[in-house]
């Protein structure tokens, strides 16, 4: 069987985690042709670890802001009915270009997300492939008010033209019912949670923390991993730390891993001025290479977002390797996540933060043991067997 995978992205993130963890456990023969947009960033992290895995091959598509820039975007946005129809014709004509395709997946990061990926499902139908799955990672926005008519549609569109809806979590699947009025009846939707890769840690001596960063064994390592952007928590964990005693803070530098815009970077950087602790902080940028050699380094790994998180790969990770956990309660962390596992708070909340930061210089030992045991308990999240449902559904 052939499997067409249409991937357009442009930041990275967990929707290539979860691709490159998907096809390197794939049960069958079947062969896989990824079809993306030209600047995926997420593809170009991983692209040489999904060249490695036989059978996969790429087809680069161009996008419309290479083509026009940003008028050409704001264009798409206010005329989005005759560019989506625009976009089922191009679909159409892309499908036939990469060739025979047996079964069609998109993988979407929220929805709507790419437009040309919802248009690319009714494409697929034209063309009367028999399996067309639509894969949805994060939350699902609310219809737009003057594109409400429109986007309804579209979503109607999109379950009749969908053979298979799939959400990585129940809190995923719950957004898109709840605000967008997606029917059940007319089309399940399934939760498969993402699978996880593990096996040793592949320790990268070309990254380390301690030694890039000239910092001391004598400060604990609290990081952040993913793209700095408001909504990830991050000046909610400087406002904590802030609160803490000064022979507090001392003992802890705060690693942010993960590149940003220039304004988001320079806001945490006066944040941290503006409370005393510029000091204890350090943008690492963002560092190539596997997420959980990095994440092993860490003393703490604090994911922190602020409203919604559609799985949360990098908590899962730093599970696997043993590393201790601050997260908060949004979304789907607590589908895979219990304070018997790790150290759980409200979101937006610094004091709580800065409790937990205490209670982690006070009192370790009770985090390293939360820590052994989500290592056994993440395993349940397998990559194999994520792999095996979705083969299961798309070749059957």
């Amino acid at each position: 069987m052939r499997i067409g995978i249409w991937w357009y992205q442009e930041s990275w993130g967990g929707v290539d985690t979860h691709l490159l963890a998907l096809l390197s456990h794939w049960p069958g023969e079947d062969q896989f042709v990824i079809i993306h947009n030209e600047d995926n960033e997420g593809l170009k992290r991983i692209r040489n670890d999904l060249s490695a895995i036989p059978r996969v091959s790429f087809h680069s598509v161009k996008t419309s802001k290479r083509y026009f820039g940003l008028f050409g975007r704001i264009v798409s946005y206010f005329f989005l009915p005759l560019t989506f129809a625009f976009q089922i014709l191009r679909g159409i004509w892309i499908l036939k270009r990469v060739g025979r395709i047996d079964a069609f997946l998109c993988t979407n990061g929220n929805y709507p997300g790419a437009w040309s990926g919802l248009a690319a499902l009714r494409s697929a139908k034209f063309l009367k492939i028999s399996k067309r799955m639509l894969l949805i990672h994060h939350e699902a926005q609310p219809r737009r008010v003057f594109l409400n008519t429109f986007e309804n549609l579209i979503d109607m569109s999109v379950q009749k033209s969908a053979t298979d809806l799939i959400c990585v979590s129940l809190a995923t699947r719950k957004t898109i019912i709840d605000r967008r009025g997606f029917n059940t009846e007319m089309n399940p939707i399934r939760v498969i949670h993402n699978g996880i890769l593990f096996g040793e840690v592949a320790y990268d001596k070309k990254v380390d923390l301690r030694k890039t960063f000239n910092i001391p064994k004598t400060e604990f390592l609290i990081g952040i991993l993913g793209r700095i952007e408001r909504y990830k928590g991050h000046e909610d964990l400087i406002l904590g730390l802030s609160e803490l005693h000064d022979s507090e803070k001392r003992k802890i530098r705060l690693m942010f891993v993960g590149s940003g815009e220039e304004i988001e970077l320079g806001r945490l950087t006066n944040l941290a001025i503006a409370s005393g602790i510029q000091d204890r902080i350090t943008f690492c940028g963002y560092i190539p290479g596997n997420p959980t050699s990095i994440v092993a380094q860490l003393d703490l790994l604090a994911m922190l977002t602020k409203d919604f998180e559609g799985f949360g790969y990098t908590i899962a990770e730093a599970m696997s390797a043993g590393t201790p956990v601050l997260a908060t309660r949004v979304g789907a962390v607590e589908e895979f996540v219990s304070d018997e596992f790790a150290k759980l708070v409200p979101p937006e909340s610094p004091s709580s933060i800065a409790d937990a930061l205490s209670e982690f210089l006070k009192n370790r030992k009770s985090f390293l043991h939360r820590a052994k045991k989500s290592k056994n308990h993440i395993r349940s999240f397998s990559a194999e067997m994520m792999a095996k449902r979705f083969h299961r559904l798309l070749t059957t």
